[in-house]
């Protein structure tokens, strides 16, 4: 029997909203220079934002860019809800207006990476992670980001490295260890494969898709030892209306397992 080893995440690669970007600080590189006409539109940007006003915060920051070409934090800011709003080339030109007034300011260079790969341009995301990280090597979304990165262009190895600096940031991450279980399920290395499914369902015990692809591999590496493990997914997935079809699967080879080891005493 073959079963799927593909179901992925189903979750977006944000690694979290971009909107946690956000400054809102009204502190900047040289901001005693910015006039105090483009400061004033920066803080009503702000406050827009913070009452989830994104196109007049949009039209604030731009008004405060016109006046203040060079204001750094507002091209950081209106570049993320640009991305909030799914306006990915507009997001992309202020942030790297923002990188080119400080090329080491890691949230932008975070935030360009986030939009790259919202638009799937997946060798330009991997650049700008790749630079954040020279920058900063300690922020767990950003390794996560990456990894998906490299996932999308089926560099397993790469990807792999990625996840692992990830959970070895966040130990708490599930999602990473769940696609660490993925990679080694692909690349046949079922006891890793199964220790990684293991963990993330032992971050998030309704993990549905870690319970579905651990039964897979532990049944591959041993059949007369992998019934616990249907067992679990069943437990977890009955009811749920999306699983019925592996739930009903899962069932026919919990009996054709037991039937087996029946037939062996």
């Amino acid at each position: 029997m073959t079963a799927s080893t593909n179901i992925s995440s189903r979750r977006t690669a944000r690694a979290g909203a971009i909107a946690a970007l956000w400054v809102l600080s009204m502190c900047g590189s040289a901001l005693s220079q910015v006039p105090d006409e483009a400061k004033r539109e920066f803080n009503r940007g702000v406050e827009l934002t913070q009452a989830k006003k994104a196109d007049s915060a949009i039209a604030a920051y731009e008004a405060a860019i016109k006046i203040a070409p060079d204001y750094l934090q507002a091209h950081i800011n209106v570049g993320a809800l640009y991305y909030d709003t799914g306006d990915m080339a507009q997001a992309a030109t202020h942030l790297n207006q923002a990188i080119a007034l400080d090329s080491n300011n890691v949230a932008a260079l975070k935030s360009l990476g986030l939009v790259h790969l919202k638009a799937d341009e997946f060798d330009a995301a991997i650049q700008a992670f790749k630079r954040h990280n020279a920058l900063n090597d300690n922020d767990a979304g950003v390794h996560l980001s990456l990894a998906q990165a490299y996932k999308k262009k089926n560099d397993s190895k790469s990807a792999l490295a990625s996840y692992q600096r990830a959970v070895a940031l966040d130990p708490k991450d599930y999602r990473s260890f769940y696609n660490i279980g993925n990679i080694h399920q692909t690349a046949q290395r079922f006891e890793e494969a199964i220790a990684a499914f293991t963990k993330a369902i032992e971050l998030n015990p309704d993990y549905v898709e870690a319970y579905y692809n651990r039964a897979i591999s532990s049944q591959t590496l041993d059949m007369e030892e992998c019934l616990p493990d249907w067992n679990a997914f069943l437990t977890v997935a009955k009811g749920k209306k999306k699983w019925s079809s592996q739930v009903k699967q899962a069932e026919e080879i919990v009996v054709q397992i037991r039937e087996y080891l029946d037939s062996k005493q």
